[in-house]
């Protein structure tokens, strides 16, 4: 398993990665119908859609693992100047893993690298939007160290964090 930052050779598997994980949001935990979403909102959602992808790609905080040429995950991140009266903090956009690659740690992986890069490049903390109905999710920021009880917003103090 390796960690390394998104490209626009790995776009496509990108794409139908993070697009299967938000069906599976949408059906699961919100409840809705996948099939109630017309094409044109399908092909605006996530981080990885045609008008994102490449300022994520660019921001240098996003990331992908990859088993041997397969992407079983990715993470997209970006450097916001000012959040919460903290200047200089990662925001958490999406994170996602492939279905037959959960419980064996690739999210914390994609994470923990999330948090490390974006304290070599001057970030204070990591902030994330969680949803309460995703249990898969909150207990991933609880792991990694995220103050998120009763909140929505969870963040990840980077000054404690080695």
């Amino acid at each position: 398993m390796k960690i390394v930052p998104l490209t626009d050779e790995d776009r496509v598997s990108v794409r139908m990665l993070e697009l299967a994980c938000v069906r599976e949001y949408i059906e699961g935990p919100m409840g809705m119908k996948w099939d109630d979403f017309s094409q044109e909102v399908r092909q605006k959602l996530g981080a990885s859609a045609s008008g994102s992808f490449s300022f994520y790609r660019d921001q240098g905080l996003s990331f992908i693992a990859k088993e041997g040429d397969k992407v079983v995950g990715f993470v997209f991140g970006q450097m916001v100047q000012w959040i919460d009266g903290i200047e200089k903090a990662v925001w958490l956009e999406n994170i996602g893993v492939d279905k037959e690659f959960r419980r064996m740690g690739i999210g914390f992986m994609l994470l923990r690298h999330l948090a490390l890069e974006g304290k070599k490049k001057g970030a204070q903390v990591v902030h994330s939007s969680v949803a309460p109905n995703n249990i898969s999710s909150l207990l991933l920021h609880k792991k990694m160290g995220f103050l998120a009880e009763d909140r929505k917003i969870a963040y990840l103090d980077l000054e404690k964090y080695v």
